[in-house]
């Protein structure tokens, strides 16, 4: 470019030049003017000092808004450790009070013994585990409008080694009936053992079902109570039978025949179609083992209860009244099997 570019255009160019956006021959043209005009040379720098006070602007704000971000930062991660610092503490402290005050409803506790007293209902049990100890309790109302009472359990401690529990409700709060850990009472105060209801729900219509005669057995505790045994079913006439074919030797005959004769009482209660039952054991004489049979019918059943046999499968209450009536207390309170 020979001809003189006037000033006016070179000072328009100067910005596209300080930002590097002319092209060469452009910038050789101005850089060939700016060393012989003072005028635009003054200009150019005066541009390039605001050009870069306001990168030097730029970069300060950009340094400031990184050293707050960074001191909000630092501020922020303070509070969270200030603030996990004070839940560690108020956390342990709440699950401290839930393990060893509120504790958690628990069914791993045997009835000891439920009782009524004019308005007044007294429950005690033990704890199966010493782990465990009595924290509280609660009634809650059920669905089917009974009440349930829940027992609440927490670790042992120092201050807590109560392995036992013994309460007292009032009756006038019971509606309908009050279950206790698979026993019942009702509003008129007749407890009804959690056997009871066992035993309601292993009756079995026929005797021929041996499955089902086993869980009968299971639920009266027969072997426990009497020793182990084998069946023999009679099904192909009446009346049906049961035999059961102890194993064992039996020193006192009378004590093992009374017992068998209250534990027949309730096989044929609630054994539908059974006729008769019959036990076979040895007993020890002077002269050597003996066999012995014993037979109770329905009827022998019937005049020794004084009512029909059969009518106690009616109903959990029949089958506590059964209970009671042979007194077998032993087998009221038996805990619970999950």
């Amino acid at each position: 470019m020979n001809e003189i570019i006037p000033c006016d255009i070179i000072q328009d160019l100067l910005p596209l030049y300080v930002d590097g956006l002319t092209r060469e021959t452009t910038s050789r043209e101005l850089e060939m003017h700016l060393a012989r005009c003072s005028r635009c040379r003054e200009c150019f720098e005066r541009m390039r000092r605001g050009i870069e006070e306001e990168k030097s602007l730029q970069q300060q704000e950009a340094c400031r808004e990184i050293n707050y971000l960074k001191t909000l930062k630092k501020r922020n991660r303070k509070h969270v450790i200030l603030g996990i610092a004070a839940a560690v503490p108020a956390v342990l402290g709440a699950v401290c009070v839930k393990l060893f005050f509120i504790g958690t409803p628990s069914k791993s506790y045997t009835v000891t013994y439920i009782n009524t007293d004019q308005d007044q209902l007294h429950v005690g049990g033990t704890f199966l585990g010493s782990g465990s100890v009595y924290s509280r309790h609660k009634v809650v109302s059920q669905p089917d409008g009974s009440q349930e009472l829940i027992i609440y359990t927490c670790l042992a401690s120092s201050w807590n080694r109560k392995g036992v529990f013994n309460l007292t409700l009032d009756m006038r709060d019971i509606d309908k009936e009050i279950r206790i850990n698979g026993a019942m009472v009702t509003k008129d105060g007749f407890v009804i053992s959690s056997q009871a209801g066992r035993l309601y729900e292993a009756k079995n219509p026929y005797i021929g079902d041996a499955s089902a005669d086993g869980r009968l057995t299971a639920a009266l505790s027969l072997a426990h109570h009497m020793g182990s045994f084998k069946n023999e079913l009679q099904t192909t006439k009446e009346p049906y039978g049961w035999e059961l074919k102890f194993e064992d030797s039996i020193r006192n005959s009378a004590v093992f025949d009374a017992g068998m004769k209250d534990y027949g009482c309730v096989l044929l209660a609630l054994t539908g179609n059974l006729g008769e039952v019959t036990w076979v054991y040895t007993v020890e004489t002077e002269e050597g083992p003996v066999e012995r049979r014993r037979t109770l019918t329905t009827q022998e059943a019937s005049d020794y209860l004084g009512e029909p046999v059969k009518s106690f499968s009616e109903s959990k209450r029949r089958v506590q009244e059964l209970l009671d009536l042979l007194e077998l207390p032993e087998l009221l309170f038996i805990p619970n099997v999950s």
